[in-house]
């Protein structure tokens, strides 16, 4: 039997929604979090999306970095009653910096880093970054035991699949080989060492050295040096990450859309997770063209077809009219009819994989606006938790 929406909510503490970009992730995973909180669960909605779309779907002016509860009146309005429902926004420069706290042997190390320019600039854009202090901040976040459950808004990236490799790739940075192997000898030759260590890549440090001069290459290595003596931290902070993603404690809800190559990415993302362990418990395809009957039987209704005009008429239009305006009318259900089909042959391998898989599937209708209030945020939600609304 396939799980459901509700009974994923229940049994995991973390649930990523995860999709490459562009097919409503922030929508989906504010969705699910409230219908969390209508099934009496204190529910939290971390997103990472600098547009602030959850912010605008939540009715709440702005999002930080702590929780930021509805108002309980609000909630009530929705016919919540007994859960809660809170959102936040990832400020990935401070739980990294948070993270460089934790890890540094003393003050000054800390200090030093912090004041170093290369960290300054690279320490909210550093590969994986965003990725890793996601997780760790959902880590903080269930530890601390405030959330029944924690719905978690990926990030957006060109590949869906860089979430899922972020603690390795951040590690890889961070790793000590780079500072030894690197930096290291020529730190220790001091100036003269770092002259020895531009003649093996000349051509690059010439043209950093006249656009920076000295003191970038010096700044790097003081960083490299220092994230030297962090590495193990990291790299221990990695491993636990992957636990988190890959143990059993997260579930995995697949966003994906209709569009050209969306759900080959979908597919191939789900199939990543399998190979690390970790089934894809739900599918949910959003923004698709759909018809609770079939739109056929409506364009083979000829005897409705030719009472529309009379029809129109009888309701004031113009008489020489009727023709027109039935012709029309049946050029758009067509339209429509192929939009149905079209999506519906697309998202077919998708569904066949969920199915096969045992995964939830759920359709969620284009809207004709995007998502900025919590009367629409309900809709999708209601779709989402009861598919014979679709």
């Amino acid at each position: 039997m396939n799980e459901s929406p509700a009974s994923l909510l229940e049994d995991h503490p973390i649930v990523a929604c995860v999709g490459s970009g562009g097919v409503g992730k922030t929508t989906l995973s504010a969705a699910l979090a409230l219908g969390a909180a209508r099934r009496g669960a204190n529910a939290l909605v971390l997103t990472i999306d600098p547009a602030k779309r959850l912010a605008d779907a939540m009715g709440q002016g702005a999002l930080g970095a702590e929780p930021r509860a509805l108002e309980k009146d609000t909630l009530g309005e929705l016919g919540i009653t007994t859960g809660s429902l809170s959102a936040m926004m990832l400020d990935t420069k401070r739980t990294f910096d948070d993270l460089v706290r934790r890890f540094a042997r003393d003050g000054v190390t800390r200090d030093r880093i912090f004041a170093n320019p290369i960290y300054q600039h690279v320490s909210d854009a550093l590969a994986g970054s965003s990725e890793y202090s996601a997780m760790e901040k959902v880590d903080e976040l269930v530890a601390s035991g405030s959330f029944d459950v924690i719905v978690l808004d990926t990030p957006p990236s060109q590949h869906a699949m860089d979430f899922l490799e972020a603690p390795e790739r951040l590690v890889g940075l961070v790793d000590s080989r780079i500072a030894r192997h690197l930096v290291h000898p020529a730190m220790s030759a001091g100036r003269m060492g770092l002259r020895l260590l531009q003649r093996g890549t000349e051509p690059i440090f010439r043209l950093i050295e006249r656009i920076s001069g000295m003191g970038f290459l010096e700044d790097l290595a003081e960083f490299l040096l220092l994230f030297e003596e962090l590495s193990e931290g990291f790299r221990a902070r990695a491993d636990h990450v992957r636990e988190l993603l890959f143990g059993g404690t997260t579930a995995f809800v697949l966003a994906a859309g209709a569009g050209r190559g969306q759900v080959e990415q979908a597919i191939g993302l789900a199939e990543r997770l399998d190979d690390l362990g970790a089934r894809t418990r739900g599918v949910i395809l959003n923004r698709l063209h759909l018809c609770s009957e079939p739109l056929d039987d409506w364009l083979d209704a000829t005897d409705a077809w030719d009472a529309l005009g009379p029809a129109l008429i009888h309701q004031g239009l113009e008489p020489g009219l009727g023709p027109a305006a039935t012709e029309t009318a049946r050029h758009c259900v067509e339209s429509y009819a192929l939009r149905v089909r079209r999506d519906a042959v697309r998202t077919e391998p998708l569904v066949q994989w969920a199915e096969g898989s045992g995964a939830f599937v759920r359709r969620v209708p284009e809207l004709p606006r995007d998502v900025h209030d919590l009367a629409t945020l309900c809709h999708i939600e209601s779709v989402v938790f009861d598919p014979t609304l679709t």
